[in-house]
C-alpha cells in the first residue's frame, strides 16, 4: 500500500486493514484510484451496520394518572415503533386495521427497546427475551397470538385506547 498525504489519513485515519480487507476494498491496489474505492468500500460497509440514532425524549409517554412523562411499556413501544414512519424497516403494520405487525429486524428493535428502556444490565437484549415479554401480554389481553415467525397483533382494546389511526403516524407523547 502507497503512502499517502496527511489530508488523505484524515479520510481514511484506518492504519489496521489487513491484506485481505485491502483487496477487497479495491479493484487495482496500484491504482490512483485506490483511495477513492478503499472510501467507497467503507461507505457501503457503514451502510450495513447503520443504526438510527435514539433520542430517548421521542419515546417518553405522558402517564395519564400522575401527568408526568415516562419510559413506555413495552406496548407503548410497540405501538410507537410502528407509528414512526424512520422505523419502517425495523417493523410495521402488516394489517393496520386489524393490529398486525411485522419486525423485520429483531435483533434491533430489541436492542432499540433496551435503549428506550434505559435498562442498566450487563447483559444484552436478545430478540428471545423482548419475544418472551410480549407473550406476557397475552394473557391480559393486551396482545393477540399469531401463529407466524416475528408477527404480533394489537388487542381490538389496545388499538381502541391508542392513537395510531389509519392514516397516521401516531403521536410522540400519548397516554393508555
Amino acid at each position: 500500500m502507497e503512502n499517502y498525504s496527511d489530508d488523505t489519513m484524515e479520510l481514511f485515519p484506518y492504519d489496521t486493514i489487513t491484506e485481505y480487507e485491502f483487496a477487497d476494498m479495491v479493484s487495482d491496489p496500484d491504482s490512483k484510484s485506490a483511495v477513492d474505492d478503499i472510501h467507497n468500500w467503507l461507505y457501503r460497509a457503514s451502510l450495513e451496520v447503520c443504526e438510527i440514532p435514539t433520542n430517548r425524549k421521542e419515546w417518553l409517554i405522558s402517564d395519564a394518572s400522575s401527568s408526568r412523562l415516562r419510559s413506555p411499556r413495552l406496548f407503548e413501544f410497540l405501538l410507537l415503533l410502528v407509528a414512526k414512519p424512520h422505523y419502517e424497516s425495523y417493523a410495521s403494520f402488516t394489517d393496520r386495521s386489524k393490529g398486525i405487525f411485522q419486525i423485520h429486524q429483531p435483533e434491533k428493535v430489541a436492542a432499540l427497546w433496551q435503549a428506550v428502556k434505559s435498562r442498566q444490565s450487563n447483559q444484552k437484549m436478545t430478540y428471545d427475551k423482548f419475544a418472551r415479554a410480549i407473550r406476557w401480554y397475552y394473557k391480559s389481553n393486551i396482545m393477540q397470538k399469531t401463529n407466524t415467525r416475528y408477527t404480533f397483533q394489537f388487542s381490538s382494546e389496545t388499538l381502541r385506547k391508542s392513537p395510531v389511526d389509519e392514516n397516521n403516524n401516531g403521536t410522540e407523547r400519548f397516554s393508555i
